[in-house]
């Protein structure tokens, strides 16, 4: 099965009705939904339960930690943890791109995986992963 890598901007986007793409999110998760297996990395994790805890609150970061623990078991969403070798990756991706960009750690640490899984396409927001080489869906067509 084909799998998608999904970034912290297009869960905020999804979850959160007054984000910008609140609905291109939610229309693109109709059109994929059940045609991937969604990967995330624990820093994407860690992203998201903060930005959830800091913008909607903490009832809505447990509920969301609870639906995405059901994609998690059905097998509908892959979390990759990250461990010291792929730590050391994703800091040799920064040091070797930001010297004219600006890309997060936790970018990196997307980038290494990615690249790491032959993974070639990202559902999210965040125009740093142009720059890295991957396609960013959804695309203004998509929705």
């Amino acid at each position: 099965m084909k799998e998608l890598f999904v970034d912290t901007s297009a869960w905020m986007a999804a979850v959160d009705a007054g984000d910008v793409n609140h609905q291109r999110a939610t229309a693109f998760q109709d059109v994929i939904g059940g045609t991937c297996r969604l990967v995330v990395t624990d820093y994407i994790l860690d992203e998201l339960y903060t930005l959830l805890l800091m913008d909607l609150g903490y009832a809505q970061a447990v509920a969301i930690k609870r639906k995405l623990d059901v994609l998690i078991e059905a097998k509908v969403l892959e979390v990759v943890w990250v461990d010291a070798g792929l730590a050391s990756h994703a800091w040799s991706v920064f040091e070797r791109f930001n010297a004219d960009k600006q890309w997060s750690f936790t970018d990196c640490m997307s980038y290494a995986v990615m690249k790491a899984r032959r993974i070639h396409e990202a559902f999210t927001f965040d125009h740093h992963f142009e720059q890295m080489g991957f396609l960013r869906l959804p695309r203004t067509t998509d929705t």
